[in-house]
């Protein structure tokens, strides 16, 4: 070492070494509560319509842009804002075939199949 204050990978995109400066050393942030209690101060502004009329806060304005849009992803934010988000699990527990099948030369393939469920006719 030359006896400098730098580490000797301290370049962008070198691995991190004892020493290096670009360790953040404090961390994230533990929370936002400032951020997010000032979020809730501006939704909770009162605006009024550009008739002058309608008097609302930010967020409902901002739920009722929403909940009219042509774009499915704010629509899809309105409804999981009021009902919650539908579940996205899978279902391991259904029954479930799988075989190996052999071919002359040995080699062995998977089949997995469904089992037909009562009243459907294959």
């Amino acid at each position: 070492m030359d006896g400098s204050n730098t580490a000797p990978n301290s370049a962008p995109g070198k691995p991190f070494v004892k020493g290096d400066p670009r360790i953040n050393r404090k961390g994230r942030p533990k929370s936002f509560d400032a951020l997010r209690e000032l979020a809730r101060v501006i939704a909770d502004e009162k605006i009024v319509s550009a008739d002058g009329r309608v008097a609302m806060t930010r967020v409902e304005l901002i739920l009722r842009e929403w909940a009219a849009s042509k774009d499915p992803r704010k629509q899809q934010a309105f409804m999981e804002i009021a009902y919650g988000k539908v579940p996205q699990g899978i279902d391991v527990n259904g029954d479930l075939l799988v075989k190996v099948v052999y071919d002359q030369d040995g080699n062995g393939t998977l089949e997995a199949t469904a089992p037909a469920a009562e009243g459907d006719s294959a």
